[in-house]
């Protein structure tokens, strides 16, 4: 198994169209290696005063981040699946404010809770 993150920095007025795309555009036709992946809005520093890690629009001032958490098979099916759509040398989407980052993890120890994850998509994503 790998975790791939992918943090987004959109423009602030900008949020509803980077919803809309993240839906509708980044759709994966072929999901047999990936366990699961959410698009995840960061809590705020004031919420939560253990967060170090400041990724909230209050920290940054200029963007507001999202970061994509996926869950896959392996690496291999990771890049079969979705790394042929990156391409770093495309202009910015309208509503980035900076060029997209990627990181993938290899888990090499880990512990199960006995709580489930979603069991479906959420209402809209293609």
């Amino acid at each position: 198994m790998i975790i791939a993150l992918i943090h987004w920095r959109i423009k602030p007025d900008r949020v509803d169209d980077f919803l809309h795309h993240w839906r509708q555009n980044n759709q994966i036709a072929d999901r047999s290696g990936l366990i699961g992946e959410y698009l995840s809005d960061s809590l705020k520093p004031s919420d939560l005063p253990y967060i170090t890690w400041h990724l909230d629009e209050q920290s940054l001032g200029n963007f507001r981040s999202y970061v994509t958490v996926g869950f896959w098979a392996d690496a291999v099916a990771f890049e079969q699946q979705v790394a042929s759509y990156f391409n770093d040398d495309k202009p910015l989407l309208d509503f980035e404010q900076f060029r997209r980052r990627r990181v993938v993890f290899n888990p090499v120890e880990w512990r199960m809770g006995q709580a489930d994850m979603p069991d479906g998509d959420t209402s809209g994503v293609l």
